[in-house]
């Protein structure tokens, strides 16, 4: 059993969900982040549902005293000025049997894969068990 973690742009979830249902995955946890790579430079930063904010990349459950309030919060900068900053992005989780893993990296490499800087990242990581909290089954079975 293996916890497979991707890191994939926002605007491939839907794709990205609709390949792995045919694909027959079921059970996927997909979150919202922030992130960078390795790149270095100057990227634009926006949060979900907010306008841009020049401070982002700082945590954002820092108390109020520890984040200096900007004269103008809701300016943007030049589009040659780009403050340093995390991308949004999606995570997703699986927890799969040992036979799905490699089709589903291979599904998730497929619709993912643009060829530029911020196509994403995969993480695969041994699971020692699951358990279903409902019944109480546990390994393989749990996934099903």
């Amino acid at each position: 059993m293996k916890k497979i973690i991707a890191i994939i742009r926002n605007e491939k979830v839907e794709e990205t969900k609709s390949k792995l249902e045919k694909l027959g995955v079921t059970g996927i946890t997909f979150l919202h982040v922030t992130g960078r790579g390795e790149r270095s430079g100057r990227i634009e930063s926006r949060l979900p549902g907010a306008e841009y904010h020049q401070y982002v990349g700082k945590h954002p459950l820092k108390l109020p005293e520890d984040v200096p309030v900007p004269a103008d919060p809701v300016s943007r900068p030049a589009e040659n000025e780009r403050e340093p900053g995390f991308r949004p992005q999606r995570m997703l989780v699986i927890v799969a049997n040992d036979s799905d893993v490699r089709p589903i990296i291979a599904t998730l490499i497929a619709t993912n894969y643009t060829g530029h800087h911020g196509d994403g990242a995969i993480f695969v990581c041994p699971m020692i068990s699951a358990i279903r909290v409902r019944n109480g089954e546990q390994g393989d079975r749990a996934l099903v």
